[in-house]
């Protein structure tokens, strides 16, 4: 029986990020915080399906993600954003899959979605009467993100992103 590998691969490789989310593996964190993992899988997916498919899956990915943590605030904006903008340079032919482009991008968008999470929690704070300390320890957690998310990307993305390209069929 042959079908293809990458048939399956996607909604597989969907259904792990919260897995590894709560896992939280200690050799891929940073004094405690892991790096940004829904932008692993959504730049390398966004970069081949375009920029309107990628941001109705980072709806899907930011309301899974928001069902698991059942807090106040969401990584819905963020991560539609950050998908609308890597399907747009892919569709764009602008992203030459270098591992610095893949490090770059994935920064920017784990800081677009850091930030738009970090601002929804600071708009609470300044309603009610929380201490300002939480303030630079969002900073800390934001500048922990990025750097990880930075560092990590070249590897996960472009592994992701030969896996995910229609180039790459295993007959099994």
């Amino acid at each position: 029986m042959k079908f293809y590998f990458n048939q399956y691969l996607t909604p597989i490789s969907f259904l792990i990020i919260p897995l590894l989310i709560h896992w939280n593996p200690s050799w891929f964190s940073l004094m405690g915080y892991q790096a940004n993992w829904p932008i692993f899988w959504l730049l390398p997916w966004a970069l081949i399906n375009g920029p309107f498919k990628s941001m109705l899956l980072g709806f899907l990915l930011g309301f899974i993600l928001d069902t698991i943590n059942a807090d106040l605030y969401t990584q819905i904006p963020g991560l539609m954003i950050c998908g609308f903008w890597f399907g747009k340079i892919g569709s764009l032919n602008q992203f030459n899959n270098n591992p610095i482009q893949f490090g770059l991008t994935a920064a920017i968008g784990s800081l677009i979605c850091d930030l738009i999470y970090f601002c929804q929690m600071l708009i609470r704070l300044l309603l009610g009467n929380n201490p300002l300390w939480f303030f630079s320890h969002g900073v800390q957690i934001i500048f922990a993100q990025v750097f990880l998310t930075s560092l990590l990307a070249p590897f996960f993305c472009k592994w992701l992103y030969f896996l995910f390209s229609k180039k790459y069929k295993l007959k099994i």
